[in-house]
């Protein structure tokens, strides 16, 4: 059984939308409906994502929408979604509102130290130390160093995308150029791949940041 990479839950009536790589999964009231894992069509547009999961005993329409969403009990996430849903026979769908968020892959949740940038192997003049980052996959946010400067922000995450934004650093001066190619490149990022204990970000631009696992 595949992980859950997206939830999404509402009020009025209660209900849950669970889904993984192998299955789309909808709880409401005393009904569980299952159904297989289809590929989302995809607005040209926007960022919005649409599901049309089939089974001989159900269809099912769910749109995830990108943009602030506060549910019914207050809690404030990134996606707006609707689930629309009929069993065979019925002739009117059930619409289903709520909010929803992507679970980001617990292996990022760690500490990660710069190995190369742009290419180039990491040397650290004399008064610097290695950047990193450590990533609170909890909170989507993400804390570490430049090379002599602290720094934080927040994470925008969806399966292979991962995205620093809301940077914020401390002012101390730093010798060489290395905070500012390392900060210019981590914004600009919006790719990851996860192997052998190396996490690397990527652009279609061509800039690369090579990260090691911290134990």
């Amino acid at each position: 059984m595949s992980e859950i990479y997206f939830t999404a839950s509402g009020l009025s009536p209660e209900w849950t939308l669970d889904i993984a790589a192998d299955r789309i999964r909808l709880q409401t009231g005393g009904d569980t409906l299952n159904t297989p894992h289809t590929v989302p069509d995809r607005a040209m547009d926007a960022n919005v994502k649409r599901y049309r999961p089939m089974t001989e005993a159900t269809e099912m329409n769910v749109e995830i929408r990108q943009g602030p969403c506060e549910s019914e009990s207050g809690i404030s996430r990134p996606y707006s979604v609707q689930v629309k849903y009929k069993h065979t026979g019925e002739s009117k769908y059930t619409t289903l509102s709520g909010c929803g968020a992507y679970v980001m892959e617990y292996r990022l949740h760690d500490i990660w130290a710069l190995e190369s940038l742009n290419g180039d192997v990491i040397t650290l003049a004399e008064g610097l130390e290695r950047p990193y980052f450590e990533i609170d996959s909890r909170k989507s946010a993400f804390m570490g160093s430049t090379s002599c400067n602290q720094m934080r922000g927040t994470l925008f995450f969806e399966p292979g995308l991962l995205r620093f934004n809301e940077v914020l650093t401390t002012r101390k001066m730093c010798p060489g150029g290395l905070e500012a190619e390392f900060l210019k490149t981590l914004q600009s990022t919006i790719h990851y791949k996860l192997e052998n204990g190396r996490l690397t970000l990527t652009n279609p631009s061509g800039a690369e940041l090579v990260f090691r696992k911290v134990d």
